[in-house]
């Protein structure tokens, strides 16, 4: 029997999804099978004959063969691999992750439907129902971004749940009208007022889906309002989706990067976010709203390096979203261990209670403290990390047309990483020495050898990555010559 491989990597993460929810008792179990899952798929993707190693002789995936359902086509070409295979190595990843963060958590089964929704996604070469499959995975995504979970913090107010839906939903129906407008374009191909306006649209439309300025606001309150690892899924799947989807746009109407607007459009936009993102991340003192901030500046470098209109551009944007789940997975870690100790939601607005409780917490908490850090300055581009070095090829792209935009550009990531030192010189306060005492007998701050170590292998991947960070430019710069847009 012979399975088309669009039915195996969507059907089968569905399918344990649905197997999971009668598990909840049983973290460890799900954590695993959650794992195994999006492992074997991102295997299947990236070695086809992975079967033939397996005792399932009556069964052959074909990875390539097309899958049709309901007057829709479902394939896998070269240049959906690596999207494909981003997707579940680094949803495996997260669960490994959330095994010892999220006990008896929801986010197990319904982020193994989130990652078949974005696998659909990946696979459709209608763009229309491409944004709808990615509006599906946004609303599964606020079950358990807000779920509580041990009893020590989650639940929050349901704000950044809220405007996550909201911002993700007024993007689709700009991506709806910018398709009709393209069609349009083909019948009428004098009538260039079409494709001004195709091109507007998009790039607002995707402005409000990757959170640019100005419709930045969800960032920063989803990232305090919610449950960090679930935040950091997505900050790096769901949102490399969206990324993905705009590669596959400007891949499917490869004219529209050809229009005068497209590159000023995409670096005023990229810009922009770097300036702003910079300087509100630069008088932060809450992590949670430190990390919405680092993520901004981090999606405007991509849509700088987009805006060159080069291949080095597009590499340089596949290599910063690569790069990404290894630092907000530190951050992510980081900040779990500091709001339990906090006791805090990190989202108390009235009088600074969420900062003054992590006042000092580094000494308490030391490796969540330094994971935390070393996270954020990997998300500001700082050395030793793989970021790093994507970004200083983005000055150097920068710089080759506007020395001006460079410094601006460098001196957002400087902001992002004054905000870490602020956060830091926070954690590390000194605190009298009867208060650390009472807190230290009342958390029994024992953390949890697993964390520990989970802590150091995504310190020793993020600083051998940035010391070694030619295989990872390779296989972007390999990604993005399968595309010709530009």
């Amino acid at each position: 029997m012979t399975l088309p491989g669009p039915v195996v990597l969507i059907g089968l993460p569905l399918a344990v999804s649905l197997v999971l929810q009668v598990l909840r008792r049983w973290t460890a179990l799900m954590a695993f099978l959650a794992t195994a899952t999006a492992l074997f798929g991102g295997l299947l993707v990236l070695s086809s004959p992975l079967l033939d190693w397996l005792p399932l002789s009556t069964v052959d995936v074909a990875i390539e063969q097309p899958f049709y359902i309901l007057g829709r086509v479902l394939t896998i070409e070269p240049v959906d691999r690596l999207p494909l295979i981003f997707i579940f190595f680094t949803a495996a990843g997260l669960f490994v992750i959330a095994w010892r963060l999220l006990p008896h958590s929801n986010f197990f089964p319904t982020g193994l439907m989130m990652v078949a929704m974005l696998a659909g996604a990946m696979m459709l070469r209608q763009v229309v129902f491409t944004a709808l499959l990615i509006e599906i995975a946004a609303v599964l995504a606020v079950f358990p971004l807000h779920e509580p979970v041990g009893g020590h913090y989650g639940g929050g107010s349901g704000k950044g749940g809220a405007r996550y839906i909201a911002y993700i939903t007024l993007a689709l129906p700009g991506l709806m009208i910018t398709q009709l407008l393209l069609e349009l374009f083909t019948v009428f191909p004098n009538d260039t007022a079409l494709l001004q306006s195709a091109t507007i649209l998009l790039g607002l439309s995707f402005a409000i889906l990757l959170g640019a300025v100005p419709f930045q606001a969800w960032l920063s309150t989803v990232a305090t309002d919610g449950s960090p690892p679930v935040v950091t899924f997505l900050f790096t799947v769901n949102m490399g989706a969206a990324w993905f989807m705009l590669l596959a746009y400007l891949e499917s109407y490869a004219w529209l990067g050809r229009q005068a607007m497209f590159s000023p459009l995409f670096t005023t936009v990229g810009l922009l976010m770097m300036i702003i993102g910079g300087s509100l991340a630069a008088a932060q003192r809450r992590p949670g709203r430190l990390i919405g901030y680092a993520t901004l500046v981090d999606n405007g470098a991509m849509f700088m390096a987009l805006g060159t209109r080069q291949v080095a551009g597009v590499a340089l944007t596949l290599m910063i979203l690569m790069a990404r789940p290894l630092a907000l997975g530190l951050m992510t870690m980081g900040l779990d261990g500091l709001k339990r100790l906090g006791n805090s939601d990190d989202s108390t607005a009235n009088n600074g209670a969420s900062t003054a409780s992590l006042e000092g917490a580094g000494w308490r908490a030391p490796w969540r403290a330094v994971a935390f850090v070393v996270g954020g300055i990997a998300m500001a581009g700082f050395p030793l990390s793989l970021n790093f070095a994507a970004r200083w090829g983005l000055y150097r792209v920068i710089a080759e047309t506007s020395l001006f935009q460079a410094v601006l550009a460098l001196l957002g990531c400087a902001g992002v990483m004054m905000g870490v030192i602020g956060v830091a010189r926070m954690l590390f306060a000194p605190r009298l020495k009867a208060a650390t005492q009472q807190n230290d007998g009342r958390e029994g701050n024992r953390e949890d050898l697993v964390v520990l170590i989970l802590i150091m292998v995504l310190i020793g991947a993020t600083l051998a990555l940035g010391i070694f960070p030619g295989a990872v430019g390779e296989i972007a710069l390999q990604m993005a010559e399968g595309f010709t847009f530009f």
